[in-house]
């Protein structure tokens, strides 16, 4: 991953990971979450950022109240990552290089960096997404059949 602006380190369980902050629109508080009737995870639900509804996926493990959500563009559309806790936003010193990634990691880890704690795996939030979220896309797509279907 090419060097850019710094860092978000965040927390899923007990790991912490970072991810680049140029993936990272901002980051709010996961509050005022409001399910969706007929909403399939990872869909967890929506909360209104400025005034407009914004999808959150949940990545954490079930049962996760309380939290952060990392905002991200995507090709389309806006969405939010559900995260256990955003601990620092970190520049691009911050947090250097450490070994290479072990091929046995999951694809979404892309790197691995040293932190005072230990090494922090680097994240791309796309892949994270792909691997789990399962059925991500799906989820945040409209159903095909209410679009087909004429409105009374």
């Amino acid at each position: 991953m090419t060097r850019g602006t710094g860092f978000v380190l965040f927390r899923l369980g007990d790991q912490t990971f970072a991810t680049a902050l140029d993936d990272v629109r901002e980051i709010v508080r996961l509050e005022g979450l409001e399910t969706l009737p007929g909403a399939r995870p990872p869909l967890a639900g929506v909360i209104v950022l400025r005034g407009a509804p914004l999808p959150v996926l949940d990545v954490r493990a079930a049962g996760a109240e309380r939290g952060d959500v990392l905002v991200m563009d995507l090709e389309d559309d806006t969405v939010g990552i559900a995260v256990d806790q955003v601990a620092a936003v970190l520049g691009p010193d911050d947090l250097p290089e450490g070994d290479a990634v072990p091929r046995s990691l999951p694809p979404y880890v892309v790197g691995v960096r040293r932190h005072a704690g230990g090494p922090v795996m680097l994240v791309d939030l796309h892949r994270l997404l792909d691997v789990a979220a399962t059925g991500w896309e799906s989820a945040l797509s409209a159903d095909p059949e209410r679009a087909s279907t004429p409105s009374s």
